[in-house]
C-alpha cells in the first residue's frame, strides 16, 4: 500500500509540474499581457498629445514668438528712434515728430536722420538739428532747407558727419 501511495503521489507531482514549454507559453502570455498594456498607455498618452499638445505646443510658441517680438521691436526702437526735443518756434510750425536713425552703408558714409514734418501752417526755411548723448553734450549737428505747405506731411532726411555717433544719441532737439 505504502508502495501505492508513492506512485500516486508521484504521478500526481508528475502531472501537477508543467513542462519546460508550457512554462514559456506561460511567460509569454505574461510578457504579451505587459507589453499591450504599456503599448495601450503609449498610444493614449500620444493620443492626448495630438489633441492637447497641438495646442499647449501652438500656446507656448505664440508666447515665445510675442517675446521675441517685443525685444526686436524694443531693441529697434531704443536703437533707431530717439526723442525730439521741438524749440517753441518749431511747435508754432509743426507737430510733434520723432526721429529715426539710418546707418550709412560703407560706400555713402552718410549718416541720415528721418524726420516725419506735419505743418501746421505754411513754412520755408531752415531746419536745425542736434544730437545730444546721454551726459547732454552735443555730438552733431545738420541744417536742412524745408519748403511745405500747411497741413501737408512729409518725411525729411538729415544728413550726419560719418563720425557722428548716433548710436550714442539720448536725444534730439529741433528749431
Amino acid at each position: 500500500m505504502k508502495k501505492v501511495l508513492i506512485l500516486f503521489s508521484a504521478l500526481a507531482i508528475l502531472v501537477s509540474c508543467q513542462s519546460k514549454e508550457e512554462k514559456m507559453k506561460e511567460a509569454e502570455a505574461d510578457g504579451n499581457e505587459a507589453v499591450a498594456v504599456k503599448s495601450k498607455l503609449i498610444e493614449g498618452a500620444g493620443k492626448a498629445l495630438q489633441e492637447e499638445g497641438k495646442e499647449a505646443a501652438k500656446s507656448a510658441s505664440k508666447g515665445i514668438g510675442d517675446v521675441i517680438k517685443g525685444i526686436n521691436s524694443g531693441m529697434s526702437e531704443s536703437i533707431n528712434t530717439s526723442k525730439v526735443i521741438s524749440d517753441p518756434a518749431f511747435k508754432t510750425n509743426f507737430e510733434e515728430c520723432k526721429a529715426e536713425k539710418i546707418y550709412a552703408s560703407d560706400s555713402d558714409k552718410q549718416k541720415k536722420v528721418t524726420i516725419y514734418l506735419i505743418a501746421k501752417k505754411d513754412f520755408k526755411g531752415d531746419i536745425l538739428l542736434k544730437a545730444f548723448d546721454a551726459d547732454k553734450k552735443e555730438i552733431g549737428r545738420s541744417k536742412l532747407e524745408v519748403s511745405i505747405k500747411k497741413d501737408d506731411a512729409k518725411y525729411v532726411d538729415f544728413s550726419f558727419d560719418e563720425r557722428t555717433h548716433l548710436l550714442q544719441t539720448e536725444y534730439f532737439t529741433i528749431k
